[in-house]
């Protein structure tokens, strides 16, 4: 009696071992995810998966997406699909795990959905190919689609101000410092070191890049009080066409708390009217965002006490600040 239930003891424990094991091998491994080393998605969840394979024939648009981007920017994504669909995946070619998006249907039979990149501070690639799909309400995997990226240049410093920009339009980024200085297409550089480093469309000669940068060098010295942001319509290059925009702050590699949400996202809509905003645009439009820095010892004893120079407008800049001055 006792050597038959050894037996089946023993059964019953290399029937356990067996499950065991195949409960582990059915698991999918974890991987070690590279792709928020370009990017992250806002309000995405990572993971450390192997991008989903696709199980059906159904595919999803990009409708629109800035497919020029700079490190510490944005790039505004808005997708369709055809059908329902649960969660949206986006991953990145040759890069490991991948992010995933609930899908906001709101009740109907297709998706029609924004959402933002954002564009790692430290990324050194010239470009990276984005890679979406989705899964429909049946748990199918779309076809994926790709969308090809390029980097431009750009600083980030101690203090990194941006904005894109989803179509061709010269829209400004304009930032107010604590006292009052004022950096823009016609003032480049502050005394106290910022600097606007990319202006993108000027005078609606289009370059395609849609972005516009500030930002502060290490050795930039940064005032404790209040910044204020402006995006200003210079010149509505196509009125037919509405556009969406995105500016993000970073302070010390990290989104500084703002105003308002960080990443901050807005839309120009169709026909709105040019602007040509100028040295006095905060008396003419709201700020998109504010935020405060305090003051930093550690900051203030590193920072050099270089005094820097404004740069020389380019004709670009002489053009709009002599417009600017018409109005």
């Amino acid at each position: 009696m006792k050597q038959n239930l050894l037996k089946i003891g023993t059964l019953f424990l290399f029937i356990g071992l067996l499950s065991a094991c195949s409960s582990d091998d059915s698991k999918e491994p974890q991987l070690d995810a590279t792709v928020n080393d370009l990017f992250q998605v806002q309000n995405a969840s990572l993971q450390h998966k192997e991008f989903p394979t696709a199980t059906s024939e159904a595919s999803l648009e990009i409708m629109s997406m800035n497919t020029n981007v700079i490190p510490g920017g944005t790039s505004y994504a808005t997708i369709q699909t055809s059908t329902p669909a649960q969660k949206i995946y986006v991953g990145a070619v040759d890069e490991a795990g991948y992010y995933e998006l609930q899908a906001e249907n709101d009740g109907g039979t297709e998706l029609n959905q924004n959402f933002i990149l954002k564009i790692n501070q430290l990324n050194e690639e010239d470009n990276f190919t984005v890679r979406l799909a989705y899964l429909d309400i049946n748990n199918q995997v779309s076809q994926t689609v790709f969308a090809d990226l390029l980097v431009t240049n750009v600083g980030t410093g101690t203090l990194q101000v941006s904005l894109s920009f989803d179509n061709d339009k010269d829209i400004d980024l304009h930032l107010i410092e604590p006292d009052g200085e004022h950096i823009f297409y016609a003032n480049m550089m502050s005394s106290n070191g910022g600097e606007l480093d990319l202006d993108s469309n000027p005078g609606c000669y289009i370059d395609g890049i849609n972005n516009e940068n500030i930002f502060y060098p290490e050795d930039a010295e940064l005032d404790a009080g209040t910044y204020s942001v402006y995006v200003d319509m210079y010149s509505n290059c196509d009125e037919t066409i509405a556009t969406n925009f995105v500016v993000s702050v970073y302070l010390d590699g990290v989104e500084i708390t703002t105003s308002e949400v960080n990443p901050y996202s807005g839309n120009f809509p169709a026909g709105f009217p040019s602007n040509q905003g100028g040295s006095g645009i905060e008396n003419d439009i709201a700020p998109i965002l504010t935020f405060d820095i305090t003051e930093d010892p550690a900051r203030a004893a590193s920072a050099s006490k270089k005094v820097y120079q404004p740069k020389a407008l380019t004709q670009s800049a002489k053009e709009k600040l002599e417009i600017s001055n018409q109005r």
